[in-house]
């Protein structure tokens, strides 16, 4: 009986997973663990794994899915099924926020999905092939798609913005065209002249775009090389010779050998990379000079064409050049024609030297560099600014910087009052400054870094600081676990007036400062406390939505009343609605001030629910499908008008009614119930699924079609109310229930007798503990008919292709009296499901039931309040061929007695209709009370759970408190247990799931 419990078995493991924020093995494993031990509830744990992959936060969606695939490959099966429904959209939705690091991850663990799994003996993969399949063609596509458009944005400069700011210190190039046959590359302080040859009308034997990727997969590599050792000369020079080369291929057109001598090199290098060499020292040196004006050459020929771009020796040359680039020579004046290379004029007298970069004297300092001019023969700091990524031969990775301070002649302040506040001040390095500061506040903050004094008062500061950290991580740990909301958002007017709260001050509470809320003493005025109520423990009354604004509630928990609460909530009725919501609707205009639940006005607006309690009925239009007696009795009902029964918050119009067999039976269907106002009549049921003026389909078809019929509709995107019994099986049910709430759609079983106000007033009787403790209750549903001669062979009642027989067309409702006063009247998490004895009689010209007998056993009795917990006994009995009521004047006595430790209730009326019943107490505590209970109207009672269908749709809910989805769950599985024990099977066809299927 896993139906009744699935329920709470998806909450705690709702609550364990919320609790994975990391690959933590040990809880993967857990989870892991509790789902193979409820196999049972596979479907309610994999509707809460996939709904928590979905909504969890991006840092948070690796080690959900790792639990997912921790189940499927070390359970299996049921979860295969479930989670594979799904499991495209769930990986591609976690595969599109995550990042690149996440991204390989989730690749290695589709590959494993694509074989069996470890330690397994089925050689069959852990999802089918289409599954897979799907999955990796998406990711095939927006790969294609994305190196697509990074081709497209392809710059001549790739290195990016910060690998191209780390090698501008280290050298820069220019090329000017020299004619068409040639150019002149300065690159690494040397003039190289490459021949280039005219265009050549055949086709070249290089391939430009695939010389181009290998290049640029060079490029990427000597990144890395770059970034994981910046001191290394050889990575230095590695990646600058590769971005000449690449400028050049893409810049210049190459004659063919010309290329193939690039390609040759560059394929010389994919195929050896260089070794790591440990970091050398460079000498300090000044900006690199710009270079000089130089007027056309003739061409010249090249003797080493190219390769002494990808020669590792230049950059040693360049760092050579450095200390020569110290002294600040201007470029020569070169003449008007020059007939060969330019020749730079030599210095004759010493070189002056520059003002040394303070970074690079505090290496030097450390020994990091070997030594350079001294300190006194520097001229003061102050005479020239210096930049210090012009002084750098390299630059140092982000976050590196010097501990040691840099002695330096000039007095360095070391009171902030004294530095001039200027540009050119600003530019100047004083590490007395830094000094001070670690000095001055020694007291540092373990998590950001921030300061302070040693003092009483620093120490006080800190203290509050730590507690913002507390109060900001915890804030940011509680929001992690709810999905992002648009209501959360406030408006222009409070975003204005909140105040980022720190560790010095406290929260600000947009909600309290409004104009004139501080009078002269600067007191804040008190807003009178916001209303709450407990949260309730039922799952389902904790999931729903405030009938208003259709938003969830949320619990917080009090320290005040140390339980779980809802914040701004009033209880009205049986109803929850939030406080502000429902003052607003109930006294006249919006409050000024916004709520939780309140969002500004914004051009899309917030949706709430149509009903107010002042407002005119909730109007549903209803699509009937099926024309038998059964539809004509619901219809007939609906016709009805509501307000002689007191229902003036709803109302019913039939719109659509439909015929498997002809539309001409639809119309008649339509004549006969005299139903006045628009309505279609189809021919077939697909076309009224496809009704758009269809809120709401009644299915009336036998229990054989039941499953295919309500699918259809689910499918198609309509609420549904389906007679009962609801399917042919619980599997069925289950399947029904998972696709109603993964469309959100409401789903209900018509078993009409729930809602009686007779019903719902015994239930009430028996929880306030009115006949004491509930141990036993019998109801007999049983006609007294000629079977042979009524029923024949064919009828629905003893048909087998029909899902006939006593137990599903009447042992319902004598299940439903049993379950309603012995289970329902229970508090949610104690509710319980029974075991099952049963014996069966078959119809002998068919197979079918015609007498069953079921005994339930209850772990405990209801309401469940007396000192010792005891068993309580439901005694459940059908037949078609005896009557429980022979002379239909009810002189057998009444055919459902629910007894107690203080009395007993007594029922009349047919079980399905009851009429009245009597409280008849223990001798001496009471009179016998006997109350009537009409149907208003002359009607036959289905009115009832039509309205409450009505309410639901009005309300947001997608299932009925009357009679919950898991308790129809239960009740199936019990009819399971009894078909089983009596022997009684359906054909193949009408018991499957599978969908769409020809009956």
């Amino acid at each position: 009986m896993s139906g009744l419990v699935s329920d709470e078995i998806a909450e705690d493991y709702k609550s364990s997973l919320e609790d994975l924020t990391t690959n933590d093995g040990i809880q993967i494993r857990t989870l892991t663990v509790i789902a193979k031990e409820n196999t049972e509830h596979a479907m309610a744990i994999s509707r809460v794994l996939e709904n928590h992959i979905r909504s969890t936060p991006p840092l948070q969606k690796l080690p959900a899915l790792y639990v997912a695939d921790s189940i499927v490959k070390n359970v299996g099966s049921p979860y295969t099924l479930f989670l594979g429904r799904n499991m495209y959209q769930t990986f591609m939705n976690v595969y599109t926020l995550v990042d690149g690091n996440t991204r390989r991850k989730l690749d290695e663990m589709l590959n494993t999905w694509k074989q069996p799994a470890p330690g397994s003996l089925d050689t069959r993969p852990v999802f089918p092939p289409d599954i897979t399949r799907n999955i990796e063609s998406a990711l095939i596509k927006a790969r294609t798609a994305a190196l697509q458009q990074q081709q497209a944005r392809a710059q001549p400069d790739i290195l990016g913005q910060h690998v191209s700011a780390s090698t501008e210190s280290i050298s820069q190039q220019w090329s000017f065209p020299f004619g068409k046959s040639t150019f002149i590359c300065v690159s690494h302080s040397k003039l190289i002249w490459i021949s280039q040859a005219p265009p050549q009308s055949h086709r070249q034997d290089v391939d430009l775009s695939y010389l181009n990727r290998d290049v640029d997969a060079l490029i990427a590599s000597a990144k890395i090389d770059f970034a994981n050792s910046p001191f290394n000369p050889v990575s230095q020079q590695r990646l600058k010779a590769l971005v000449d080369l690449q400028a050049i291929l893409q810049k210049q057109q190459l004659a063919p050998d010309q290329l193939k001598l690039v390609r040759d090199q560059v394929s010389a290098l994919a195929a050896t990379r260089p070794p790591s060499v440990a970091p050398n020292v460079a000498t300090n040196g000044s900006a690199v000079p710009a270079p000089p004006q130089i007027p056309t050459p003739p061409a010249q020929p090249v003797s080493q064409p190219l390769q002494q771009l990808l020669n590792h020796n230049t950059l040693a040359e360049l760092i050579k050049a450095t200390a020569s680039r110290q002294q600040s020579t201007p470029p020569p004046q070169i003449p008007a024609a020059l007939p060969q290379m330019p020749q730079y004029p030599h210095q004759s007298g010493p070189p002056q030297p520059a003002p040394e970069n303070p970074l690079i004297a505090a290496l030097r300092a450390r020994g990091l560099l070997p030594g350079g001019p001294t300190p006194s023969s520097l001229p003061p700091s102050t005479s020239t600014p210096v930049t210090g990524r012009s002084n750098l031969p390299f630059i140092l990775p982000h976050g590196l910087q010097p501990t040691t301070p840099v002695p330096s002649q000039t007095p360095i302040p070391t009171s902030g009052s004294s530095v001039p506040m200027s540009t050119a001040s600003m530019k100047i390095p004083r590490f007395g400054l830094i000094v001070s500061l670690y000095d001055s506040r020694p007291n540092r903050c373990g998590t950001c870094g921030r300061r302070f004094l040693t003092t009483e008062e620093g120490k006080e500061m800190k203290a509050r600081h730590l507690d913002w950290h507390f109060k900001t991580n915890q804030r940011m740990t509680e929001s992690s676990r709810r999905a992002q909301n648009r209501s959360w958002y406030v408006d222009e007017r409070d975003w204005i007036k909140s105040r980022e709260a720190g560790d010095e001050n406290g929260a600000v509470d947009p909600q309290t400062t409004t104009e004139g809320a501080t009078g002269v003493d600067g007191n804040i005025k008190q807003e009178p406390p916001k209303p709450w109520i407990r949260a309730p423990n039922d799952a389902t009354l904790r999931n729903t939505p405030c009938p208003i604004c259709q938003e969830k509630f949320e619990s917080t928990w009090s320290e005040d009343v140390q339980d779980w609460i809802w914040q701004d909530a009033t209880k009205v009725g049986s109803r929850v609605y939030h406080a502000s919501c429902y003052s607003e609707v109930t006294k006249g205009p919006a409050p000024t001030r916004q709520t939780r639940t309140s969002t500004p006005d914004s051009v899309l607006g917030k949706r709430k629910a149509e009903f107010t309690p002042f407002m005119a009925p909730h109007i549903v239009r209803w699509g009937i499908m099926a024309t038998g007696w059964i539809a004509e009795t619901f219809t007939n009902d609906l016709l009805i008008d509501p307000k002689l029964r007191d229902a003036s918050d709803v109302a019913h119009q039939v719109v659509a009614v439909a015929s498997s067999s002809s539309k001409d039976k639809a119309e008649q269907f339509i004549s006969a119930r005299g139903i006045t106002t628009p309505c279609s009549a189809y021919g077939d049921y697909d076309t009224l699924v496809a009704d758009p003026n269809v809120d709401v389909i009644y299915v009336a078809t036998p229990h054989s079609h039941h499953y295919q019929n309500v699918r259809l509709a689910l499918e198609g995107g309509k609420n549904v109310l389906c007679e009962k019994a609801f399917t042919v099986n619980a599997h069925q049910t289950k399947i029904l229930v998972e696709i109603a709430r993964k469309k959100n759609l409401f789903l209900m079983e018509a078993v009409w007798t729930r809602y009686f106000p007779l019903s719902i007033q015994i239930r009430e009787l028996i929880q306030k503990g009115e006949i004491g403790e509930v141990l036993r209750v019998v109801a007999d549903t049983s006609f007294g008919d000629d079977v042979e001669t009524i029923w024949g062979t064919t009828h629905r009642m003893v048909n087998p292709d029909l899902a006939g027989g006593a137990l599903l067309d009447l042992g319902i409702y004598s299940l439903t009296w049993v379950f309603q006063t012995l289970y329902h009247t229970l508090p949610r998490d104690q509710r319980k499901p029974p075991t099952v004895s049963s014996q069966m009689t078959p119809y002998h010209l068919t197979g079918v039931d015609e007498s069953t007998t079921m005994l339930l056993s209850f772990p405990t009795s209801t309401p469940s309040n007396g000192p010792h917990p005891q068993q309580s006994h439901g005694v459940a009995l059908t037949n078609i061929r005896v009557s429980a009521d022979p002379d239909e004047k009810g002189s057998a006595g009444p055919p459902i007695r629910i007894q107690g430790t203080k009395g007993e209730i007594q029922v009349y009326g047919q079980p399905f209709r009851p009429e009245s019943y009597r409280v008849i107490p223990k001798k001496g505590a009471g009179e016998i009370r006997e109350v009537q209970c009409p149907f208003p109207g002359n009607g036959k009672g289905m009115y009832w759970e039509a309205d409450e269908v009505a309410r639901c749709l009005r309300d947001g809910r997608i299932e009925s408190e009357g009679l919950p989805l898991e308790e129809s769950i239960v009740i199936m599985e019990v009819m399971d247990e009894v078909r089983k024990q009596g022997g009684l099977t359906y054909p193949q066809k009408i018991e499957s799931t599978e969908y769409p299927l020809q009956l």
